[in-house]
């Protein structure tokens, strides 16, 4: 899920130039006769089952994790990293008191942390056991304890798994990410939110970390692989693609607002190309008594709704667009393999378009362009999909957004009332393919923009028939917004040449009401 949201915490902790956490220098001291300690360190990691999360646990080496031996006032006298079998070896001066284990990790060119905090600025900490005789430390950290630090080392293995195979594919570095997790303390939702704090080049993820002492019924997702993997494709395309999601929930079985079928859809064929395997699977607490809150196979379920608005469509086209190489099996024989790193060129191509502001459609076309495919190959898996053949328009005129000249003029309806909702299934009020709609403006001389909502209807809350006007930037970025309860709702400023968007959309209650919408600049 992407959540928008406008941080203004200013950090009180220095953020180096590069925008990653700045490492505390070393302390100034004399060493003597340091001590070479080796050891290794393991984690428990546990898989979904039909009634939860395992209670058998596996035992994982914690990959590529930063150490520091500190001395009794927690400065930091020497550094190592665990290896891919998580064995280390670290040179301990004599000062040094205790052995942390820090859930950071600058592997592979990568700056990742899981913290206790929501701007990054203190990782999860473990003091590992000292032996008196020098003996090498072997150390299993339980998943079993209040504070979960096990689920923050599966954490931040998955992240190095993920961002691995994303520059990779793409042949692209990406810049600092941490995790925001802790257990009875990130319990709302999981979520991608983007920079933060705000200027800081640093990115942030916010994972579900359940609550306390109720593992075996609580909602946590730190072994929830492709719910971990879901979330950092989402920082992962925005970094290296686009964005066309006005955000919010998406819940399964409703027909969206295409953007956010698109970036929902793809996000969770990320998480699934990375593991290699179409299950995405979502678990609440522990067998036997959990129960899992998303089970699906985006190879061969064929539930849900089908279009341009379907999130798990948009997941399963670009998997069998995927499968059938790299030793993933394609159990459809849906006829085209192309591979995740050719999927996600292909994403990165759409997005250097000018306008560009994609749905499912424009991959597929550009697909076809570029002839990575033949449209018969592609009508063919659409087919084979579920899907139906006009996700592939037989032209270059793309089925959403809508352009808008200016000045222009066009009418159409909001329907977050009906249900089953018009285009199929229930309605979804927030941001349901009935409830939204999307034009795209192109701005070619500075100058006022002004776009007018006229509402066929009382325009009130009460009587159902509330509409909001929205104006946001080429990447979704709400620039203004007319959400009152009158017929008519404008917004109206000095923009800049280029591509811009508009949302007129229902009020949020379930509004019914057709519409008029002018846009001209002055």
């Amino acid at each position: 899920m992407r959540l928008r949201v406008a941080v203004l915490t200013m950090s009180l902790w220095t953020i180096s130039c590069g925008g990653s956490i700045s490492q505390p220098p070393l302390a100034q001291a004399v060493v003597a006769a340091p001590t070479l300690r080796e050891g290794i360190v393991r984690y428990e990691a546990r898989s979904a089952t039909p009634r939860g999360a395992s209670v058998a646990r596996e035992i994982r080496p914690a990959r590529f994790v930063d150490l520091e031996a500190q001395d009794p006032a927690g400065q930091t006298l020497a550094r190592a990293t665990t290896d891919e079998r998580g064995h280390f070896s670290i040179s301990m001066p004599s000062e040094a008191t205790s052995l942390v284990l820090v859930l950071h990790s600058s592997v592979h060119g990568h700056d990742v942390a899981v913290t206790r905090d929501p701007n990054g600025l203190h990782p999860h900490t473990l003091t590992l056991p000292l032996s008196l005789n020098g003996a090498p430390l072997e150390t299993d950290v339980s998943d079993l304890s209040d504070e979960g630090i096990a689920g923050g080392l599966h954490i931040l293995d998955t992240m190095i798994k993920g961002l691995d195979a994303a520059v990779a594919w793409s042949g692209r570095e990406l810049p600092p990410l941490f995790v925001y997790w802790g257990r009875g303390v990130t319990t709302v939702w999981s979520f991608y939110r983007g920079e933060r704090p705000a200027g800081s080049h640093r990115y942030a993820l916010e994972l579900m970390g359940g609550e306390r002492g109720r593992l075996a019924t609580t909602d946590a997702d730190d072994h929830d692989e492709a719910i971990m993997l879901h979330e950092l494709g989402h920082f992962v395309f925005d970094r290296l693609s686009s964005d066309s999601s006005a955000g919010g929930m998406h819940p399964g079985g409703v027909l969206l607002d295409p953007g956010v079928a698109w970036e929902e859809g793809r996000a969770t064929w990320f998480a699934t190309a990375v593991l290699g395997a179409p299950w995405y699977r979502d678990t609440i607490g522990l067998e036997p008594q959990g129960s899992l809150r998303v089970d699906e196979n985006i190879e061969t379920d064929m539930r849900g709704p089908v279009g341009l608005g379907s999130e798990i469509g948009v997941s399963k086209v670009l998997w069998d667009l995927t499968d059938g190489v790299e030793g993933i099996a394609d159990v459809d024989n849906d006829g085209i393999s192309l591979g995740p790193a050719a999927v996600l060129r292909s994403m990165i191509d759409v997005a250097s378009e000018p306008g560009a502001f994609p749905s499912l459609s424009d991959v597929l076309r550009n697909l076809v362009k570029n002839n990575a495919a033949t449209r018969d190959a592609v009508h063919r898996l659409l087919a084979v999909s579920g899907q139906p053949p006009a996700l592939l328009p037989d032209d270059d005129r793309m089925p959403w957004p809508l352009d808008i000249g200016l000045p222009g003029l066009h009418s159409s309806k909001i329907d977050g009332v009906s249900n089953p909702a018009p285009s199929g299934g229930r309605a979804q009020p927030e941001n349901g393919f009935d409830s939204m709609r999307a034009y795209r403006v192109h701005v070619t001389q500075p100058g006022f923009f002004l776009a007018r909502l006229t509402i066929l209807g009382t325009g009130r809350a009460a009587d159902h028939q509330d509409l909001d006007l929205e104006l946001r930037d080429i990447r979704a970025t709400r620039i203004a917004v007319s959400n009152g309860e009158t017929p008519l709702e404008s917004v109206g400023r000095v923009l800049m040449p280029g591509y811009y968007i508009l949302y007129v959309r229902d009020g949020g209650n379930g509004n019914q009401a057709p519409y008029e919408l002018s846009v001209v600049m002055q």
